[in-house]
């Protein structure tokens, strides 16, 4: 059985080469729900945390660089830089935050980014989306 670092080493490399069918195969059964704007009701909870990954890292070619990583049982916390087209377009280099992905029985059960908003491009960049502390509220 792989370790929860090893399945968080896959799923990066998994993201880094595009591969869907093997991100989706990292992805627990009992995977708890993402709270992706995204999901639509009728997608289950492997279904909605994969369509988030794809949408959000994979699709738009993100490339992840870890700046520290943390792993206290079967959970792994890594912190994150993260570049993308997507980010650039929106007018920030790059984003930062954290990974926080449970792992059981080789398979991920729980999955949250949490970005750093203390840091400027990424608070910048959740803002045109209408995330974080500077999102424009009506």
């Amino acid at each position: 059985m792989p370790s929860p670092a090893e399945v968080f080493d896959r799923y990066v490399a998994a993201v880094h080469a595009a591969d869907m069918p093997a991100v989706r195969a990292l992805i627990g059964a009992s995977v708890e729900r993402s709270d992706f704007a995204g999901c639509r009701p009728e997608m289950d909870n492997p279904a909605c945390l994969a369509h988030y990954i794809e949408a959000t890292v994979v699709k738009p070619g993100a490339r992840l660089t870890e700046r520290r990583r943390n792993v206290d049982g079967e959970t792994v916390t890594a912190e994150l830089e993260v570049r993308s087209p997507l980010y650039t377009r929106a007018g920030a280099e790059r984003i930062v935050g954290r990974d926080i992905v449970r792992v059981r029985d080789g398979r991920i059960v729980a999955f949250r980014f949490l970005p750093d908003f203390s840091d400027e491009p990424t608070a910048t960049f959740f803002a045109t989306l209408g995330i974080g502390p500077r999102a424009r509220r009506p």
